[in-house]
């Protein structure tokens, strides 16, 4: 077996599904390759030079806005639906290939003619006979913003989705390399470190960074989070080197080992763009750094867990939306991944048409953008937590829950705290820090 995977007793393949047509079993697989696949269609572009780059960045960027509302939900079970689950790593590998690569020509467009970064355009020259030079010269500053948007968007599938998966999987050591090497062209080596040893083990509880309060803006908690889960990935290298008697500055740090690839990948845009292109890829580092704190912000704000008590389907935000769910490879089935990380992206099902899980008001996608009002977000979300306290939270995470809603600001949350705690005789700041201790 090239690759080992998660597998569960709901993984064997069940037979096709009821009027399944050839197409469909081609898309059930399909699906989650497609946002690398689109990206990977403007590689041409690269080269034809003039504005094309640019209006093809636009549709992409149109279509993962709208596709939520244009392609509906799916809620189906897909566990046991797939026959060749060994496609999925090879789409992995292959997405993360070619997103790298989005990254490199960014590079490359920078420097060129100048400056030919590895003979990409020599060599696409003498296959194709073109006259990069000549195409070139009808480029302009809306050439580069297509490009660039094309390598932002690869890099950021590559760290936030394409290495999620691959480095969730810590027994599988090429599963691991591989999305390592893929962070580093979006500066998010880290992630492999902090996301599967600390995020997974913490989540729901203020020990956590990324876990949002609620009434918190996301500017504040963006500021937070990136801080606290840098500083936790430092910590728990150093937990982990010192239980083999190692120093912090040892080369198998694995912190230290990713930064310095990520080293290189500035060094290469140095080359070809000197201070200004270090900063344009330090700009995609910053747009993948933001597109994982805003899914860390909507997939669990203000959902509490206490410490000591088992991940479980509430204590996640899930989504349903279509366009979502093929861009993020399934994890916006959060509820599920959270509640069992050792179950394959495309199997995770979905908990929130149950009493098991809510959903989020829109697709992650819109959703960001209402993240980024704080006040509309707030206005949508207070009756959704008010509904997670009465129907979803256990009494000690009501409790939990109350301090949240007495700290938040927001006066109907304040009042909706005082209030069932006034019920239980309780002092709310003190009960919830007495919650905590126990736990």
């Amino acid at each position: 077996m090239l690759f080992e995977l998660f597998t569960t007793e709901d993984s064997a393949y069940k037979g096709p599904r009821e009027g399944e047509t050839s197409f469909m079993k081609f898309w059930k697989y399909f699906r989650f390759a497609s946002p690398s696949f689109f990206l990977a269609l403007g590689v041409p572009l690269f080269f034809l030079g003039g504005n094309a780059i640019f209006y093809y960045s636009v549709f992409l960027g149109a279509l993962a806005l709208f596709g939520d509302y244009f392609f509906g939900e799916d809620t189906e079970d897909w566990a046991g639906a797939y026959k060749y689950t060994q496609i999925f790593p090879m789409m992995e590998v292959a997405a993360i290939i070619s997103n790298s690569f989005l990254v490199i020509l960014f590079a490359w467009q920078l420097g060129f003619p100048e400056r030919d970064l590895f003979g990409i355009g020599a060599a696409v020259q003498a296959i194709f006979g073109l006259n990069i030079a000549a195409a070139f010269e009808a480029n302009t500053f809306f050439s580069l913003l297509g490009g660039f948007y094309l390598a932002a968007a690869g890099g950021t599938l590559n760290g936030v989705v394409l290495g999620h998966n691959t480095t969730h999987r810590t027994f599988e050591p090429k599963s691991v390399w591989i999305g390592r090497i893929g962070e580093a062209f979006s500066l998010f080596t880290y992630f492999s470190v902090r996301h599967p040893y600390g995020h997974h083990n913490l989540i729901g509880t203020p020990e956590d960074p990324s876990w949002a309060h609620r009434g918190e803006s996301f500017y504040k908690f963006r500021m937070r989070s990136v801080w606290g889960q840098y500083k936790m990935t430092w910590d728990i290298e150093k937990q982990r080197l010192q239980k083999f008697g190692l120093p912090i500055f040892h080369p198998s740090n694995q912190a230290l080992q990713g930064w310095a690839v990520e080293a290189l990948v500035l060094a290469m845009f140095f080359y070809t763009g000197g201070i200004i292109g270090v900063l344009l890829m330090v700009a995609i580092g910053l747009i993948a750094h933001t597109g994982l704190e805003l899914a860390n912000y909507i997939e669990h704000q203000g959902l509490c867990r206490v410490p000591t008590e088992p991940f479980q389907p509430r204590h996640a935000w899930d989504d349903a939306h279509r366009m979502t769910y093929w861009a993020v490879w399934g994890i916006s089935r959060h509820s599920h991944h959270h509640s069992d990380a050792q179950v394959e992206e495309p199997e995770l099902k979905f908990y929130g048409d149950s009493k098991e899980a809510m959903t989020t008001p829109y697709g992650y996608l819109v959703s960001f953008l209402f993240v980024l009002f704080p006040s509309v977000w707030n206005d949508m979300m207070v009756p959704r937590y008010l509904e997670w306290d009465e129907n979803y939270a256990t009494p000690e995470e009501r409790i939990l829950a109350a301090y949240e809603n007495i700290n938040s600001e927001i006066p109907e949350l304040i009042e909706a705290g005082n209030r069932y705690l006034a019920q239980l005789g309780l002092d709310g700041i003190k009960q919830a820090e007495e919650v905590r201790k126990i736990a």
